[in-house]
């Protein structure tokens, strides 16, 4: 079985920004995508731009900001994570079950995580 995606949408009939789940994609229209909101479970297609592989290979660890948990980050701003020695990219915000605040990074050897921010 394969490892959903998810990310922070607006689902439309809802009327709320929750976790759409990506459901796949549409054969006849490249870059389109079918997601499903986690919540009422609406389908909606989007379109699906993929800029992790351009943007990745600008990464560079001297001019990313170090990953602190007690910081907060930007969408598209550039993570090194020292204990890692790895380089990522702010991918969403998310919050937690706990009620904490998470971002998704997706590093260059490490893959996609997620990690607290705004720690208190």
């Amino acid at each position: 079985m394969s490892r959903s995606k998810f990310s922070q949408r607006h689902c439309g009939y809802c009327n709320k920004t929750t976790r759409m789940e990506m459901m796949g994609e549409m054969t006849t229209t490249p870059g389109k995508s079918w997601v499903r909101c986690t919540r009422c479970h609406h389908m909606t297609l989007v379109t699906v731009i993929d800029t992790s592989k351009a943007d990745d290979a600008n990464l560079d660890a001297s001019k990313a900001t170090p990953y602190n948990p007690e910081q907060t980050f930007r969408i598209g701003e550039a993570i090194f994570h020292s204990e890692w020695n790895d380089v990522g990219k702010v991918l969403s915000k998310v919050r937690t079950s706990s009620g904490s605040q998470a971002i998704v990074v997706s590093f260059e050897k490490e893959g996609q995580k997620t990690l607290v921010e705004n720690l208190r």
